[in-house]
Order: structure tokens, then C-alpha cells, then sequence
């Protein structure tokens, strides 16, 4: 394919400025989802672990993480929920989008704060109902094994919590059971209905319109904080670290914005991610070719170029039903890692989280699916080179889903819409019906971001 440089109207920032919430059938159909896992894998009890930074698989059925406290859920496969929670989450007992019940757990509250004597956490685990008649699940955040179809005895749930849970629970029931919610095929929380890819829609296209917007207000003496001030947008919270970084970067250890001002030729880097996708964007702060080349020769063609090009063929080839060993396959075959030095999957599943999991792997078994949202996301590393990115998000949906979208959420479908026009009159790729930009800025790269008028297009 032919990669040119054009001068080119950029895309509108588009998000709707309005949250999406999950509904009770969401709610309703997720916990069925999981309790059908359960019985397939003979659990009868998932003990589910939370934090601030791990609160996804928790709040998939509660709405909510447990914030600056640790907290467990426990669910039983007849649908039964308890919530254990320190001092300042306790009172969520009662909002949760499950029914549940409550226990207070001193031990998962703040240093210093009144804990109950240290009373160990089986003493609090004794007044909760576990069905522990076959296997008790635990659930963290990572599988831990190669074989995703396995049930292992690991878990990164901190040790006192699962001593704890063996105190009261013979421990040779007491599995790792992560993959119910994220197994790359079966998970649970891999697949989203038309309620939930608005929801995480509102998200990613938020990512999307302040990275496009930061993009647009570089200028030489700008400063990292100024232009990190941009990429956090309407009191969301990140969920990864936010990125406004100009120049050689990790100076003293430290990876947030500071004062520094931009300055022609730096490298730049700018991330930001909300609940639903990551956006990003990586080069140099240059007007032109002949600036670029003095800032890093032959970093259009050997690093930019290559990428857009693996970038474009990415987006043709994703489809539903495809393999993620084949997909991982073919695309390594297309942009070699043995030449261009991506070291982790050639896109990742997200969600709440910015990396749930992914099927593209080598000897994967797991398949693309209708509902699942992908992050377009690999990472080339070259040496002598800088880096190079245009992560966004798109979602896959058959036609069943789709008709869902339109009719649930009309917006939302003119937003797509609109956002496939641009990118096939515009940029030159013609996307599938079944993959849907999440974002305006789906396959949008500027070569020279002080350039806000050049970007590039296929022209094959």
C-alpha cells in the first residue's frame, strides 16, 4: 500500500459530553454470564478481590470499586452476593447494581485507622455464606498461566486475604479463577452488549478528543504541564498514567508533566485513557520533512511509514471469527517483531481497564468475537529510533449488534457513521461494517505535530 503525506481537514472531536450508564438488564445479563461460568467449571463460589487500580472484575457486577480500600466480593453460584468492605466503602453496601449482602472489614481500610483489634480476615470471612460444595474461585486480575483453560492454585490476591480465606475454606478447593471474567474466548467481560459499548464509548472518545486537542495546542515554549492539563478532561478519572512528555523523558525517575517547554525537534509523547480506550500519539515537535530529518534521519521512512502501513492492515484484517493465533500470524508476517522490535501483542481487549486481555498471541485458541472492543495498540522499537504511536479504539459487531446500536443509541450511530466517512473519504481506509471507530481519531497521524494540517492517507 502507498502511504502519502496530504494536507487534510483533522477529525471533529465528537464526544457526546454524556456519560452512559449500565441498566439493570446489563447488570442482569453479566451476572448471568458469570454464573454460567461457574457452572461450567464446577465453581460454586467466586471470592472476588479489589482495589483502586484493580477494581474491574468487582465492580463488573457491584457499579463500583472500593476506591482508596481493598474489598471482596463473594458470589455464589445461587446468585448470592456479599460485599466486604473497609470503613469508607461500607456504606456502598446498599448501592450496589447486585443485591448484597454486607460485611465491614476493618483490615482493607487506611493505615491508622481503627482495625477492629487486627482480628484476622477468617474472622470475618466466618460470617459470610461461601458455598464451598465444589471449587471456590479466587479472582484477581491475572491468569498467571500459559494454560488459560486452568485453574491453578496461584493468585496475586495479597497473601493475608487468601491465609485467610484457607482458614475458612479447605484449601485444596481454593482455585485461581480470573479467566470467568477475562479468558481472551470466555470471559465474561470480553464481549459487551449495545448498553455497554455506549458506555465505554463516552470513554474512549473522550481519550481521543483530548489527545486531538492537545495536539492542536502544541507550540514551540509550551510546557509538558500546559499541554497535560488538556489530556484531563471533564473530572474522569485515568486508568493508566497520563502522558505530556517533550524531550529525552525519565529524567530523575519521574514520568509526570513538569514545566519544560517544548522545543523545535523535541520527541513528544502524549497518552491519556479513560474507562473504554486509550488514546496516544508519539513523534516529533517539527513543521516539515526537512525538520524531521534533522531532528532523527530516517525516521519517516524506516519507523512512521512501516508502522501507518502495519496500522492500515491491521484495521483490514481484524474480523470477526478470525483466530488470534492466525491474526498473530499474519500480522508478524506483515510487519516482522524479528525487524521492528514489538515486544508485546499486536492489540490487546479493553474495558474498564486499559489492558483486560488479549487473543493475539502465538498458539492462541480464543477467536474475535461481535462485542468485543480492541485497542489498536503495538509498539515498535527500534534502535537509533524513537517511538512511534496512534493507538485508538474500535469495537466488532455483527449485524444483529449493530441494529442494537442504531436503535438503542441513535447518537451513537450517527457518531460512527460519521467517523467511517471520514476515515474512508478522508484517510483513505474503508473499514468493514463490523468494525466501529470508537473514536474521531481512528487511524488520524500526523507526521510533523507542529504541523496541524498535514497528516497521512492511503492513496492506493
Amino acid at each position: 500500500m502507498k502511504i502519502d503525506i496530504k494536507k487534510i481537514n483533522s477529525p471533529m472531536k465528537d464526544n457526546s459530553k454524556a456519560p452512559v450508564l449500565i441498566t439493570d438488564a446489563t447488570i442482569a445479563e453479566r451476572k448471568e454470564k458469570v454464573l454460567s461460568n461457574m457452572r461450567e467449571a464446577n465453581i460454586s463460589s467466586l471470592i472476588i478481590y479489589a482495589d483502586k487500580e484493580h477494581g474491574g472484575n468487582f465492580e463488573y457486577l457491584t457499579g463500583f470499586i472500593p476506591r482508596f480500600e481493598e474489598a471482596l466480593q463473594v458470589l455464589n453460584v445461587d446468585g448470592s452476593s456479599t460485599l466486604i468492605l473497609g470503613n469508607e466503602n461500607f456504606n456502598k453496601v446498599s448501592k450496589s447494581l447486585i443485591e448484597s449482602e454486607g460485611v465491614l472489614c476493618p483490615l482493607f481500610s487506611l493505615p491508622n485507622q481503627p482495625m477492629g483489634d487486627f482480628k484476622p480476615v477468617s474472622h470475618y470471612l466466618k460470617d459470610v455464606a461461601i458455598d464451598d460444595s465444589q471449587f471456590v474461585g479466587l479472582v484477581d486480575w491475572k491468569l498467571l498461566a500459559n494454560d488459560y483453560e486452568a485453574f491453578h492454585k496461584l493468585s496475586s490476591i495479597p497473601s493475608y486475604i487468601v491465609e485467610g480465606i484457607k482458614e475458612v475454606v479447605d484449601g485444596n478447593k481454593v482455585v485461581n479463577a480470573t479467566q470467568i471474567y477475562i479468558h481472551p474466548e470466555k470471559g465474561a467481560r470480553t464481549i459487551n452488549n449495545a448498553n455497554e459499548i455506549a458506555r465505554y464509548e463516552y470513554g474512549s472518545s473522550l481519550a481521543s478528543d483530548a489527545i486531538l486537542d492537545a495536539m492542536n495546542h502544541l507550540q514551540e515554549g509550551c510546557t509538558e504541564l500546559e499541554i497535560g492539563n488538556l489530556l484531563q478532561l471533564e473530572g474522569q478519572t485515568p486508568n493508566v498514567v497520563t502522558i505530556s512528555a517533550f524531550g529525552k523523558r525519565f529524567e530523575q525517575a519521574n514520568i509526570y508533566p513538569t514545566s519544560k517547554k517544548l522545543m523545535n525537534g523535541d520527541a513528544v509523547a502524549l497518552t491519556v485513557s479513560y474507562k473504554g480506550g486509550l488514546s496516544s500519539r508519539s513523534g516529533f515537535a517539527v513543521n516539515n520533512v526537512e525538520e524531521l530529518e534533522t531532528a532523527q534521519k530516517g525516521y519517516l521512512d524506516n519507523m512512521v511509514i512501516p508502522y501507518y502501513q502495519a496500522y492500515v492492515y491491521w484495521l483490514e484484517n481484524l474480523k470477526i471469527g478470525i483466530n488470534g493465533h492466525d491474526f498473530y500470524t499474519k500480522f508478524n508476517e506483515f510487519y516482522p517483531q524479528s525487524k521492528y522490535g514489538w515486544e508485546l501483542n499486536p492489540g490487546h481487549l479493553t474495558s474498564d481497564e486499559e489492558w483486560l486481555s488479549s487473543p493475539f498471541f502465538e498458539n492462541s485458541k480464543a477467536d474475535v468475537k461481535s462485542g468485543m472492543i480492541f485497542a489498536v495498540d503495538f509498539i515498535p522499537i527500534m534502535e537509533g529510533y524513537n517511538g512511534v504511536s496512534a493507538e485508538s479504539t474500535v469495537a466488532v459487531a455483527d449485524e444483529t449488534l449493530r441494529n442494537e446500536i442504531k436503535t438503542q443509541y441513535p447518537d451513537l450511530w450517527d457518531r460512527i457513521e460519521n467517523r467511517k466517512k471520514y476515515i474512508k473519504e478522508i484517510i483513505g481506509i474503508e473499514l468493514s461494517n463490523e468494525l466501529l471507530p470508537m473514536t474521531s481519531t481512528l487511524g488520524y497521524y500526523r507526521p510533523f505535530l507542529l504541523n496541524t494540517r498535514e497528516a497521512l492517507v492511503v492513496t492506493q
